[in-house]
């Protein structure tokens, strides 16, 4: 399961652990939260969200891009901290995209002895991979329409909470690496959108 290579690492399970955040969220946040498009879609006559064959295509190909795009760079980020451990293992988990590890990386040393990835898709933007989780939900809810603000919860939701959590994850890391932060964000210089923010 790709789960097992990609999930512990993270640093809410590693920090968390599996604590009353990561459970609470999972009993209660998620079946309360992520249902809202769904329970729409089913209580409600497919007139009222329908949208032309030309929509529902790009709404297919932009998520199935971006959900490349979010595996993929998960997996280079991942691939890349294995291989700057010695241990990159090649498995064979459903599915394995291509370009999921980059070759020979650019990357900044720190004094932490832990490098910052500056290549593949984080040479685009730091925070590529939430900028696809916020494109998923943000589908979500355009698939809806909008003639209700309910199953618009969970992305507006969604998107507090991520850009809530980029501002942690970029305190935290102007803390703990300093200069080489500097420089990672002087070579990456876009958050979440490449060229834009």
């Amino acid at each position: 399961c790709k789960g097992e290579e990609m999930i512990p690492i993270t640093w809410d399970m590693y920090y968390e652990k599996w604590g009353f955040m990561l459970i609470f969220w999972n009993m209660a946040g998620v079946p309360l939260s992520y249902c809202h498009c769904t329970i729409f879609l089913a209580n409600h006559d497919p007139e009222v969200y329908a949208h032309s064959w030309p929509v529902l295509v790009w709404f297919f190909g932009s998520y199935l891009f971006a959900y490349w795009v979010w595996d993929t760079g998960n997996s280079q980020k991942n691939m890349f901290r294995a291989q700057e451990r010695g241990f990159e293992m090649n498995r064979k988990t459903f599915p394995q995209l291509p370009w999921k590890a980059v070759k020979n990386p650019q990357k900044i040393e720190t004094d932490t002895g832990n490098a910052l990835l500056c290549d593949g898709w984080y040479k685009y933007a730091r925070k590529i991979h939430y900028t696809c989780d916020m494109y998923f939900a943000l589908c979500w809810g355009l698939i809806t329409g909008f003639n209700s603000p309910f199953p618009w919860f969970y992305p507006v939701f969604f998107g507090i909470m991520i850009v809530h959590r980029a501002s942690r994850d970029i305190q935290r890391c102007k803390e703990k690496y300093g200069d080489a932060w500097k420089e990672y964000e002087r070579r990456c210089p876009y958050l979440f959108i490449p060229y834009v923010w």
